[in-house]
């Protein structure tokens, strides 16, 4: 029942999460009067400007999803169908296995988490592996498709809200 619930219920989760975001960054949540202050003088350099932050927070995941889905055209079988077995859940879709575009998106939206809360992007990186494993363990993915996903939406992460 609690793989069952993680399986199905903790993508919708880490959606609302990152809707909570999206608002919470065009409000100014993140900053105050002094961050740019305190930004300058820590040495860290985040975005200052809630449009800027917003757009990097959609525009990331929205490009690397395109990328993931592109990548996914690959065809690896899931294991379901390699080893010819029945899923713990119903699942009939076939190839487009590799990699796990769930843990991806999860992951994204974690990496977008940690770039404006360090807590909360550690929190949300802890129910990826979570995720990652309830994919594994239903039988809709091989352990590389799910590590493939963290790793892909990690390095989109970092590429796309601290790099660019």
């Amino acid at each position: 029942a609690i793989l069952k619930f993680i399986y199905k219920y903790m993508a919708y989760f880490i959606a609302f999460a990152y809707i909570f975001l999206i608002i919470m960054s065009l409000r100014g949540t993140f900053f105050s009067e002094t961050t740019p202050i305190m930004l300058r003088n820590s040495g860290i350099v985040v975005e200052t400007d809630k449009f800027l932050l917003t757009s990097k927070l959609i525009l990331t995941p929205f490009t690397s999803f395109i990328l993931v889905s592109v990548i996914r055209k690959c065809d690896a079988k899931r294991p379901y169908e390699k080893y010819n077995i029945k899923p713990l859940f119903v699942k009939d879709t076939k190839g487009d296995s590799m990699p796990s575009r769930h843990v991806f998106s999860i992951t994204i939206i974690a990496m977008c988490w940690l770039y404006v809360s360090v807590p909360v992007g550690i929190i949300m990186l802890m129910l990826v592996a979570i995720m990652a494993a309830s994919r594994v363990l239903a039988g809709v993915h091989f352990i590389r498709d799910v590590v493939a996903g963290f790793a892909v939406g990690i390095i989109c992460g970092i590429a796309g809200l601290w790099i660019i």
